[in-house]
């Protein structure tokens, strides 16, 4: 099961860094089909897409999310810091270890 990232182009080059693959998108349109095609991939396990590209397609997003278990899909603060009113990096580990830091 492998994670893929869907970002600007410095979240996909930090991640890639890191060993995860990814595709950067520059707009609503390429964000919506990239996470369909993403969807699609029986080796994609989790998909990381960033907060601010999120909330372009949000709605796709949160359908992905209720209708399939498998990719997860996490959405995850980009270079910029976390948008207002969403988790921060540090909230989601502490969620999914399900353990305060």
């Amino acid at each position: 099961m492998k994670l893929f990232l869907i970002g600007d182009s410095f979240s996909i080059l930090g991640y890639r860094l890191a060993g995860v693959h990814g595709s950067i998108v520059n707009s609503k349109e390429e964000a919506s089909q990239t996470l369909k095609q993403a969807i699609q991939d029986p080796d994609i396990g989790i998909i990381l897409i960033t907060q601010r590209i999120a909330s372009e397609i949000q709605a796709l997003v949160d359908q992905t999310k209720s209708e399939k278990a498998i990719p997860v899909i996490l959405e995850i603060p980009d270079r910029s810091g976390t948008l207002e009113g969403r988790e921060s990096a540090l909230d989601i580990v502490q969620r999914l270890l399900g353990i305060k830091i």
